[in-house]
């Protein structure tokens, strides 16, 4: 038992099928932790092409425009303490090395700790650009640090002195675990049967006509009609059946997981969703029962060997040093209170989608909706509009030229909607530009008019709407989103 109070023993020949079926074997949780390790750099990598743009006073986001926007949370990242360049790489730096430290599992809980907290407040310092991804993976780092991720296949398992090793483990730490992916799927579905698009089998089809999300295979699977509804049915059958993740055991609960794994990897090769699918991947890997983790195990048997031999020494000791990162007395303290804390989490997250959906009332004097914070992934249907940006700068010399920092874009469609923006947080952060208020749009506008060639006396910032039609030609509507003067708005 870790990480959480162990099921009552009173519940006599029901525990054992509950410890089943709450439990994560512990070589899942090392998957589990090897996985978020290298999507927390994965992500860094991603962000870096944009750091300055995303992150500094010189970019899209000054502090003063976050503060603004959002005068609590942004006094809670870390982030936000600079403006400068050299800062923001310097963060970026070390989030990178204590990710690797992640995924070797070395002193496992204290670097996911710091991991989270690095994390955290790089959302914090620019919330426009963030997707549901995000917000899983920060989630699951969250909950996996009441977890023993370096149970097994880590540094801390070499460096242990007792030659006892959990092989499953089972708790409230496991149970808010397995719950929260249960929730995305669950409450995902509750809000696609509430749509129109999903129940007529129309709304993959209509995911596929938005040009800015179908990357890669997605535009040769876009025309064929009968697959893309087939996949309508297909998608919303599994997440109907999501809560049997759980209650499926052995062969069942391996099939049904692997069904999920594909279907992730398939958006990954279609669509442009950010780190949305790679991060339900390493969700799904701790679903995956001990009989698979065997067999991983036995193919992996040599390898694992072989890299042991280079981190021990003759003597079996590890050659790396270990001790305790944390004083013993932190330490114990936290153990007392990881079952409250993982059953908070649990009860917190039931209770918070329950609300979502609909099924708890909220106070209407509330400061959050819990709906705006749910997994409404293209639920209940997703958009029917596509389109694109256009910006133009005026310059002192009268010649007006093209602003739009990622593509040539103009009222004509261009040939790939998605090529004009150069990766998913771009996008998103325009989504939010284009719907959000006149702080967001000056914030951009500013942004333009310093990253313009030539002394610019305004710039003018468009949208072309475009609706999307199954049956038909797509209208397209330009929306006019403002006109700004540089020296107004800072250059």
């Amino acid at each position: 038992m870790a990480s959480g109070l162990p099921v009552p023993r009173t519940l006599g020949a029901v525990r054992p099928a509950l410890e089943r079926r709450l439990g994560i074997d512990a070589r899942g949780l090392a998957a589990f932790r090897i996985a978020l390790g290298c999507l927390l750099g994965y992500d860094l990598l991603l962000r870096a092409g944009d750091l300055r743009a995303f992150y500094t006073d010189s970019g899209v986001l000054p502090r003063t425009t976050n503060a603004a926007l959002y005068p609590t949370l942004s006094e809670l990242s870390l982030h936000g303490l600079s403006g400068e360049l050299w800062v923001q790489a310097a963060l970026f730096a070390v989030a990178g090395v204590f990710a690797v430290l992640l995924v070797v599992g070395y002193r496992t809980r204290f670097v996911a700790t710091v991991s989270w907290l690095l994390l955290a407040s790089l959302q914090l310092r620019n919330y426009l650009v963030l997707n549901g991804g995000d917000t899983v993976l920060l989630v699951a780092l969250f909950v996996g640090l009441f977890l023993p991720l370096g149970e097994r296949w880590s540094l801390d398992a070499l460096g242990r002195r007792s030659g006892t090793t959990r092989q499953f483990v089972v708790g409230f730490g496991t149970a808010a675990l397995l719950s929260q992916v249960l929730l995305i799927y669950t409450t995902n579905a509750i809000f696609k049967l509430r749509g129109s698009l999903w129940m007529e089998g129309t709304a993959v089809r209509y995911v596929f006509a938005l040009d800015r999300f179908t990357v890669r295979l997605g535009d040769f699977f876009a025309g064929i009609e009968p697959l893309l509804v087939a996949v309508n049915w297909a998608w919303f059958g599994l997440l109907v059946a999501a809560p049997l993740l759980v209650v499926l055991v052995g062969r069942a609960r391996t099939a049904l997981t692997a069904a999920f794994l594909a279907a992730h990897v398939g958006m990954f090769l279609t669509m442009e969703l950010g780190l949305f699918p790679h991060v339900m991947v390493a969700c799904l890997l701790v679903f995956l029962p001990p009989a698979v983790w065997d067999r991983i195990e036995r193919l992996l048997s040599g390898a694992v060997r072989q890299l042991e031999g280079r981190l021990t020494t003759a003597e079996g000791h590890p050659r790396i040093p270990f001790g305790p990162s944390l004083p013993v007395s932190v330490r114990r303290f936290g153990h007392r209170i990881a079952p409250a804390a993982t059953a908070t989490i649990l009860v917190v997250g039931l209770l918070w989608q329950a609300a979502a959906v609909g099924y708890l009332s909220v106070p209407n004097d509330s400061p959050v909706d819990p709906e705006d914070h749910s997994w409404k992934l293209f639920a209940p249907d997703p958009p029917t509009t596509d389109g694109w940006f256009v910006a133009d700068a005026d310059l002192e010399s009268g010649e007006t030229v093209d602003a739009y920092p990622h593509a040539d874009t103009g009222l004509d469609r261009p040939p790939d909607v998605a090529a004009t923006y150069p990766n998913t947080r771009w996008r998103k952060y325009l989504s939010e530009v284009r719907g959000g208020g006149e702080t967001e749009r000056r914030a951009f506008a500013a942004y333009l008019c310093r990253s313009t060639d030539g002394p610019v006396e305004s710039v003018t910032v468009g949208f072309v709407r475009e609706e999307v039609r199954l049956d038909g030609p797509n209208p397209t509507e330009y929306v006019h989103l403002g006109t700004y003067d540089c020296p107004a708005v800072g250059r």
